[in-house]
């Protein structure tokens, strides 16, 4: 997976994240002209809760957000993957997140300039925070880019989640078992843990502001 294909593929899923809290202008640059502006009310390809013009409700628990991209492919044209994901909130409350762990989001871009844009600098320590970093990019992402897809996977509604996701939940709860739809549930008397904000990685450190 190159830099770039992941960096793009990330940015989406990030971006439609904030972008329920905070609304379409609001979210990463240049996120609202990828994303086509927001999607209609039933639209298989885009959710209207990721690309809302005013957010419905601003609030939003602390907590840290953990993401796997599984199911990853990539041509010179188009970049395609699954980002499956859960959060830990720094207090105790209820965590949807984690009963059942199915929060999974197809995302997919197609590719409409010749130049593809420069990715970000790697961030190769999560320990350390960078001087050059910032917590979303400053630079837009998606120079040379348009979002096709941004579809949150209903295994309801026939959406089939990659085993890799569920491999990856799996190796983060080990107590955790199918249940007959396919989603991995906690046992009995399971209590969802708590832990302080993480220091975000990889860290947004764009070529806009590096040395």
């Amino acid at each position: 997976m190159s830099n770039r294909s992941a960096e793009l593929v990330r940015a989406a899923y990030e971006a439609g994240e904030l972008t329920s809290y905070v609304g379409l202008s609001n979210s990463y640059p240049g996120y609202e002209s990828a994303v086509g502006g927001p999607a209609r009310q039933g639209d298989r390809d885009k959710e209207e809760f990721l690309t809302w013009r005013e957010p419905e409700d601003t609030s939003q628990a602390a907590g840290t957000n953990f993401v796997y991209i599984a199911d990853f492919a990539t041509t010179d044209s188009r970049v395609a993957a699954t980002v499956c994901s859960y959060e830990l909130f720094s207090e105790p409350r209820p965590n949807i997140t984690l009963n059942p762990l199915n929060a999974a989001f197809r995302v997919e871009l197609e590719r409409t300039a010749a130049d593809p844009g420069q990715p970000g600098i790697p961030d190769t320590d999560p320990a350390q925070q960078d001087a050059r970093a910032n917590r979303v990019p400053t630079w837009n992402v998606f120079e040379g880019w348009k979002i096709t897809k941004l579809h949150y996977l209903r295994r309801l509604d026939g959406d089939v989640i990659p085993q890799g996701c569920t491999d990856w939940w799996q190796q983060q709860f080990p107590a955790f078992a199918a249940n007959a739809s396919g989603n991995l549930v906690p046992p009995p008397g399971f209590e969802p843990p708590t832990m302080p904000v993480a220091v975000q990685y990889p860290e947004w450190i764009g070529p806009a502001n590096s040395e």
